[in-house]
């Protein structure tokens, strides 16, 4: 009886701090932040005009998707660990949202998912859940390795001079692109790799590794599939934002600056106190390449550009994070069962 007392209690004070901790981030990024008050001005401004009205609340409308997919991704993941309900799984990706905000590159998501399990390890959950991070950080990788191709001409590094250069970023990013590829669909090679490497500890090791024994091609296929609407769906908010913000974008061109964006947003690494500041210099710094290469003027294109970026994050990260408060009180982090976790 002591023990369950003793996890009881301990349950209870993680989730108040992660609750408290999550509140005041919100605080502090929306209602004490300089730099959202104008973002907040901006969106009300663009909202009163019908021309914008319409561009914004379809962003908006697309974050229940992107949530859904992401959803639907996880519950699949996990199925051979533990049948997880769609809804369980959504409330899941949420308080993973909410975990997520005081770790390096929201690797909190995994442990807000995998403590919302009843019984599976939450060690094997996280692995499971790895491979849709894996999944999406490829499809990011092979989109924003196409759109810097296009993009890197525009600068002035890599001018018909630095033919030679440009060669060496094509024959890496192909490379990349491939290594990650055959590491994706041959995930299970880790299994064979760590009982190599550590055969002493095979028995403690192999128990978890051997998710990766959980997926063929064709379920890691459809992980994959999966991950490209997502990126579709986050993608096409941006663009949605930067039209809303009136730049001056075709739509390949938004293409290009998205992918670009994202693949640079993610191999920075970042913690959520900072993630809104690199998103919006990174944006910034590409969109005013761009501007240089089209020979264009645009007056005030920091603030609209910041404008975009920022919104996609409000709607993508903070509204469900704020959310997800509500369903971090559900999360278990220490449970009575000896090996579960």
């Amino acid at each position: 009886m002591r023990k369950a007392k003793v996890i009881k209690i301990a349950n209870l004070s993680l989730r108040l701090l992660i609750i408290g901790a999550t509140l005041w981030y919100l605080y502090d990024q929306l209602i004490a932040s300089e730099k959202f008050q104008t973002l907040r001005e901006l969106l009300a401004e663009r909202l009163n005009d019908p021309r914008h009205l319409g561009i914004i609340l379809l962003a908006i409308v697309l974050m229940p998707v992107n949530l859904f997919l992401e959803s639907v991704k996880w519950q699949f993941q996990i199925r051979n660990l533990e049948k997880v309900k769609l809804n369980k799984a959504f409330t899941a990706v949420l308080s993973g949202i909410s975990v997520s905000m005081f770790m390096p590159n929201r690797v909190g998501d995994y442990l807000g998912r995998v403590f919302i399990l009843e019984k599976a390890s939450h060690i094997k959950g996280v692995l499971l859940t790895m491979i849709g991070s894996l999944a999406q950080l490829l499809v990011t990788l092979v989109i924003g390795g196409v759109a810097l191709l296009f993009f890197l001409p525009m600068t002035d590094y890599f001018s018909a001079n630095n033919q030679w250069l440009y060669s060496a970023v094509l024959v890496l990013i192909l490379v990349l692109i491939s290594a990650g590829v055959f590491i994706y669909f041959n995930i299970n090679l880790l299994y064979v790799i760590v009982k190599s490497l550590f055969p002493g500890k095979s028995k403690v090791i192999l128990p978890y590794i051997e998710v990766f024994n959980y997926f063929k091609h064709k379920q890691l296929a459809y992980i994959l599939g999966l991950s490209v609407l997502r990126y579709g769906v986050f993608s096409l908010q941006f663009i949605l934002f930067f039209w809303a913000f009136e730049l001056p974008l075709t739509y390949p061109e938004a293409i290009m600056l998205v992918g670009v964006s994202y693949l640079f947003i993610t191999l920075i690494p970042t913690v959520a106190l900072s993630e809104l500041g690199v998103r919006g210099s990174v944006s910034i710094f590409l969109f005013s390449i761009w501007l240089q290469s089209q020979q264009l003027v645009f007056d005030g294109f920091e603030v609209s550009v910041f404008a975009a970026s920022s919104a996609v994050w409000l709607v993508n990260i903070v509204v469900p994070a704020l959310l997800g408060v509500f369903f971090v009180y559900r999360l278990k982090f220490f449970r009575r069962e000896n090996g579960s976790s």
